[in-house]
């Protein structure tokens, strides 16, 4: 719900419930902050199985702080992950001088909560003091009580290089670009290759003699149009405006699946300036696709249960709320003795209830939206739902805890449930506060539906 909709007594009460969520945060974090590192990583290698085979360096920082560096990120650096992660230890500390500023500028806006995906190079400095140029990818998510950035960073600096010699010489550079293991090759206004080095053979799987004189529509006769067509585009618009450009290429299958391309191009002149084709180095980033498109889920799914988060389902609500799809119910699921459970038998016990209830949760549609909205709560909307639909989400409920408990060895899952009803031009976070209040054990709750 917005501010604007609340009254001062609601802003109060919900400033006291912050401060006092902070203050149990920081009390955990004290007194077991070695554990709470070891859960964080853990979830950060669930997520990312393949995060020390990957090219790339993987990071996490909040309150302007390392949460968590993978092992490429520490070497790459020259330090070590609880060197990096330790409280007071500054990121700025692994950032050129000429580049603090440019980088402060880039993450200011995400700490205000305009999330958004940003991508950027700068200049870092190792530990020894030698400099690197990076590249990152970084992703700014509600993370705790405030906002973290989930990012990927890989070392440029022969990329840089190879720019720079590019640039500088126009003679016959076949020697220098064999011994780059980056791919390199060059395309003239025909869109032929004229010259290719050893890592772009090997990528395609050709040698340089079938290669050189023919397209890539030539090399691939099988790659659909609108997989080649912004290829083709990219060298269009760098030849016409003698601007260099990114593309991307998904290029064939291969024994890891799909890889995608990126390529930097340049134009390409003679001795008289004039553009007479395209200069690329393409590389392979389809691990950083793949962490990319992670990183979106993260966003917008509670990493526990696999189910959307809170973020995500406040957001629907007030999506659904200006919509024609009503009437709309709202439904809340609280884990009963969640926090005793997790006093008497440990964090991990309690965790596994969750998921229990999360797969229970199946049970509503394939069109309402369920989320984990609190530690022990879950809520579903509900679009096009009346009184007799919310009737019958209660007996599948019902029905999935039962079987459930019938064939668990374990203590009986026992679930709180509450449901209302909102029509047009209803607020459905009232809907919502109205569900949470009418809330009862599921086994003997009987649905009171409340008109929005």
């Amino acid at each position: 719900m917005k501010a604007i909709r609340k009254t001062k007594k609601q802003l109060v009460d919900e400033m006291v419930a912050l401060q006092a969520r902070i203050s149990d945060l920081e009390t955990i974090e004290k007194d077991s902050s070695d554990q709470a590192q070891r859960d964080f990583s853990e979830r950060m290698s669930r997520y990312f199985p393949q995060v020390e085979y990957m090219n790339e360096a993987i990071y996490v920082m909040f309150d302007r702080k390392y949460e968590f560096v993978s092992q490429k990120f520490a070497d790459l650096f020259g330090v070590t992950p609880q060197e990096v992660c330790a409280p007071g230890f500054d990121p700025m500390t692994l950032v050129a001088p000429e580049s603090q500023q440019f980088l402060r500028e880039r993450l200011r806006r995400g700490y205000r909560g305009e999330f958004m995906a940003l991508e950027y190079e700068y200049t870092g400095i190792k530990k020894d003091g030698s400099r690197i140029e990076c590249e990152t990818f970084i992703l700014f998510i509600p993370y705790k009580w405030g906002v973290a950035i989930h990012g990927m960073l890989r070392d440029i600096s022969l990329r840089k290089r190879i720019d720079e010699a590019l640039q500088k010489s126009r003679g016959d550079l076949q020697v220098v670009l064999n011994s780059i293991p980056t791919s390199v090759f060059y395309t003239d206004r025909d869109h032929r290759f004229i010259r290719v080095n050893r890592a772009f053979c090997k990528s395609i799987g050709l040698p340089m003699e079938e290669i050189v004189g023919k397209t890539m529509t030539e090399l691939f006769p099988n790659l659909p149009a609108e997989q080649l067509d912004p290829f083709f585009e990219v060298s269009e618009y760098v030849m016409s405006s003698g601007q260099s450009k990114r593309g991307f290429i998904e290029t064939l299958p291969s024994l890891r699946g799909r890889r995608w391309i990126q390529n930097d191009r340049v134009p390409y002149r003679d001795e008289k300036g004039i553009i007479i084709g395209v200069i690329c180095l393409a590389i392979d980033i389809s691990d950083f696709r793949e962490t990319e498109e992670k990183l979106w889920y993260l966003s917008f799914h509670d990493v526990l249960t696999g189910l959307y988060n809170q973020t995500y389902f406040e957001e629907e609500m007030l999506r659904r709320e200006n919509g024609r799809l009503f009437p709309v119910s709202v439904a809340v699921i609280r884990v009963d003795d969640l926090k005793p459970i997790n006093d008497r038998d440990g964090i991990a016990a309690g965790n596994e209830l969750l998921k229990q209830t999360a797969k229970i949760l199946k049970a509503f549609r394939t069109e309402d939206v369920v989320a984990r909205i609190g530690g022990d709560e879950f809520a579903a909307l509900l679009p096009l739902a009346d009184g007799s639909t919310g009737e019958k989400i209660i007996v599948r409920l019902r029905d999935a805890l039962e079987a459930h408990n019938r064939y668990s060895r374990k203590e009986p899952l026992k679930l709180s449930f509450g449901i209302s009803t909102g029509e047009k031009g209803c607020s459905l976070s009232e809907v919502l506060k109205q569900a949470q209040s009418d809330m009862n054990p599921l086994q003997a709750h009987s649905p009171r539906l409340a008109a929005g």
